[in-house]
Parts: C-alpha cells; structure tokens; sequence
C-alpha cells in the first residue's frame, strides 16, 4: 500500500490575503514546501516584501496586486498567473474579515459597511472560484481552500455583517464541492478560532480577546503558523477524497 503525497512541490497556489497575517504565513509556508505562490492583496509593499523574503530562500513567487471585490482585477490576477505559471492547481481564499467594523449593532450598520464587510467575505470567495475554477475545470483538478471562521455558527453580537458572510462561505463551499465534483476539483473550507494577527490584536477589545483566550481548550491562542498544516494537507493529495467540509482550527471546542 502506498502512502498518500503530502507534497505540494510544483503547485501553482494563489493566495488573496497574503500581505499579512493568517495569509502571508501559508504563502511563506507553501513557498517553503515548493509550491509556486501568487500573492494577492492590495497594499503593494506587504506583497513585494514577502515576495522578496520567499524569493531569498530560494522559493517561486509572484506578486499580483487586486482588490478581490473587483471581478475585472480578479480576471486580470488569474491572467497573470496562467502568463507566469502556466496552470492554476490551488486557489486559497484567505482574504476577509471586519477590521475597524468589528462592533456595529445592527441599528448603527450603515449599508456600506454592510456591503463592504459582505463583499470582503463572501463576494470574493465567489469571484476568485469562479475566475480559476474554469482553469480548474478545464484541468479537470484543483483544490479549494476558502476561509470560514467560529462566527460563522456562534452568534457574536454586534457582528450581523461578518457572520452571515461566514456563513455563508459555509454554504458556498459545501455546494461548489456538489457541483464542481465532476470536474476532479475538490472544494473545502478551514474555520479559525482566534488567531493572534495584526488585525486581531489591533481592533478586537483587549477584555473581549482575553474572554476568548481563556475560552480555547488547549490553553493558548493560535498562531498563523498554526492553520498551515491544515491547509497543506487540503492542498495535497493526501486529501483527495476530501471535499465539502469546514474544518475547524480553534485549539479545540469551544
């Protein structure tokens, strides 16, 4: 019996939301392990400095400035890839989040920061699967990682936008895995618990991060570093029969 590949050598991966935190660790990470990385985010000098560092070690990587809610900038980022890399093997939807919009009762949401907190989320996920999945389909194989978080089945006050985007990813990835399964392509989804990135720490109220520190069973907070392994794994082949779940990476219920 043979033991599953768990190499992602030679993989061309995008990845949005690689300028910082959760996102620019698992392009590091991929980088690593061999795969060719496209990074993607707005700001222009997160992406070039991490391109820089992977290129430094010796790693493939690309940089591919978007704005992931734009459908046109989303075209043009998969246009690059295919110009540079030639095929599209892994596509990880990592951008996200509310930022400065964490707390916003309902009553106080204005519709453009619902629209805003929406599109980051989920309208992003359904512009980058649909730009590289017909690559993928036309492949006939790819993997799918998008992000989900614990809000996306655990009410949080004041965080009506982000939750329902979140759970929406849910759904979404569970009916692309239904739909996309005859094409070889597998469609999955990692759900974080509190990650201690820049974001994080700079918007969440410092009582409210420590409730949820003191919350995780194996008694720390996560560290990117800590959703990598995750994402290798739905990355490779070692998870080929594997399509259609969340998987959480909290440090355990909570």
């Amino acid at each position: 019996m043979s033991i599953p590949n768990c190499s992602v050598k030679g993989k061309v991966t995008i990845i949005t939301g690689s300028g910082q935190g959760i996102g620019n660790r698992l392009a590091k990470g991929f980088a690593e392990a061999g795969a060719s990385v496209v990074l993607v985010a707005r700001t222009v000098s997160r992406l070039e400095d991490a391109v820089r560092e992977i290129k430094a070690e010796g790693g493939k990587a690309l940089a591919v400035p978007t704005d992931v809610t734009d459908g046109a900038q989303v075209s043009q980022m998969v246009a690059r890839t295919l110009k540079s890399f030639g095929r599209i093997d892994v596509l990880i939807n990592c951008a996200g989040g509310s930022g400065q919009y964490r707390n916003m009762p309902l009553l106080d949401l204005e519709e453009r920061v619902w629209d805003h907190v929406v599109d980051l989320n989920l309208k992003s996920v359904y512009l980058c699967c649909r730009a590289a999945g017909r690559i993928m389909a036309e492949q006939k194989s790819g993997s799918i990682i998008n992000f989900s978080s614990g809000a996306a089945t655990v009410p949080v006050a004041g965080m009506t936008h982000y939750c329902s985007a979140k759970i929406g990813v849910n759904q979404f990835t569970k009916v692309l895995a239904v739909e996309w399964g005859h094409y070889n392509v597998r469609v999955n989804a990692i759900s974080p618990g509190l990650t201690a990135t820049p974001t994080e720490q700079q918007f969440m109220p410092p009582d409210l991060y420590e409730k949820y520190a003191k919350a995780i069973p194996l008694g720390r907070v996560g560290q990117p570093e800590d959703i990598l392994g995750t994402a290798l794994y739905l990355a490779s082949e070692a998870s080929a029969y594997v399509s259609g779940v969340i998987i959480p990476v909290s440090g355990g219920p909570q």
